[in-house]
């Protein structure tokens, strides 16, 4: 939070020797001309001094020797800003790798445009904001806040738009900070989606429903299509909302209902669930489906037939509940544990009319992992 108006902590900063303005406070001591030219650290002023925001003098105490504006300023900042602490931390894990973090309220002092809900902007260690383009836009969030994918989604989109990589920065309360990218992804397949003809001829066999609301069909000799159910005991057990597909797009005048089964209502303008939609979209990209009940998610995805390989990617249906992804701490624990096993963690984003896109929320590489270096 930024005053425009003096405060008591504002005066104090002031007989101290570091006067607050809009965005900071100012340092001209000597090492301000380094703090810029070598570091990025802060936003230059006319005469060489230096705008300080308050992370950035909390980073500069614990790594460039320089003391507060006062010897209550972090009781002050917090009681103005309880963040102030956290982006501390946040610019600590960034900056001490060697990357450049230029703040947001900083960069219309250096012409580069960004995304409104960008905290700022990162360069790598061997560049400069005053000679290279920044590589990556950060937003950061902490480990309780709500995890939003349509906002995330969007941010995603226009920030790679500028070629940009989009990273998430997790903190808890322990002030232990992780690193996520966020990508727009292109899961696809080499599989024959199912056509009109296959779920018609699927909804014409002879069947069993199960208690789950799925359904076992047991003459499966010629089965049209292996993306289509499971291959068990002779047969071709499909789960519900396959079997909404064969009979919503194979024999739409059946009597066949799925209320008590499905994850929600039928959507009056797909003709179908929201899940049946999202496994025809998955199976029309040429993907092969299995339950991902092992990995705590609705499907994993192969690009090909079971058994030729592991499956790449991991999906969670939006509208089931129990696998709902309300906030960071379970995004987190999604995601490390499909990094774990070799997997690509997607989200799925209805854009309307049954249409589509996905979003991943991956681990970077080992060398682009901003952590702290200690507990303080």
């Amino acid at each position: 939070m930024i005053l425009t108006r003096p405060t008591e902590s504002s005066l104090a900063c002031h007989r101290n020797g570091m006067e607050r303005v809009e965005g900071g406070w100012v340092y001209d001591g000597p090492a301000a001309d380094r703090l810029w030219h070598k570091s990025a650290i802060g936003r230059p002023e006319n005469g060489g001094s230096l705008v300080l925001s308050a992370s950035e003098l909390i980073f500069c105490r614990d790594h460039r020797h320089i003391d507060f504006p006062s010897e209550d300023w972090l009781l002050r900042i917090l009681e103005e800003d309880g963040g102030a602490i956290l982006e501390g931390a946040i610019m600590e894990a960034l900056r001490v790798p060697g990357n450049k973090i230029v703040l947001k309220d900083n960069l219309e002092s250096i012409g580069l445009d960004h995304s409104e809900d960008s905290w700022g902007l990162r360069w790598g260690s061997d560049t400069h904001p005053r000679n290279d383009l920044p590589v990556a836009e950060v937003r950061w969030f902490t480990s309780e806040e709500g995890f939003d994918v349509k906002d995330l989604y969007e941010w995603t989109k226009e920030v790679e738009g500028r070629g940009r990589i989009a990273e998430s920065i997790v903190i808890d309360e322990e002030m232990s900070v992780v690193t996520y990218h966020l990508s727009i992804a292109d899961p696809t397949g080499n599989l024959e989606p199912p056509s009109d003809d296959v779920y018609r001829n699927i909804s014409r066999y002879e069947n069993v429903e199960t208690s789950t609301g799925g359904a076992f069909f047991a003459h499966a000799n010629e089965w049209p299509s292996e993306v289509i159910g499971v291959p068990i005991h002779g047969g071709r057990q499909l789960d519900w909302v396959e079997r909404e597909l064969v009979y919503v797009l194979g024999d739409p005048e059946s009597s066949v209902r799925f209320d008590s089964f499905s994850t929600g209502l039928t959507d009056s303008d797909l003709g179908m669930t929201r899940t049946a939609s999202l496994l025809k979209e998955l199976w029309n990209r040429g993907l092969n489906t299995r339950p991902g009940f092992k990995f705590g998610t609705t499907w994993r995805c192969y690009a090909g037939s079971v058994g030729d390989g592991h499956a790449p990617w991991l999906v969670n249906d939006p509208d089931d509940s129990g696998k709902l992804i309300s906030d960071w701490a379970k995004a987190c624990l999604t995601s490390r544990l499909a990094s774990g096993v070799n997997k690509h963690w997607i989200c799925p984003i209805h854009l309307g009319s049954g249409s589509w896109s996905f979003l991943e929320i991956s681990r970077p590489q080992s060398d682009s992992r901003w952590s702290n270096p200690g507990k303080r």
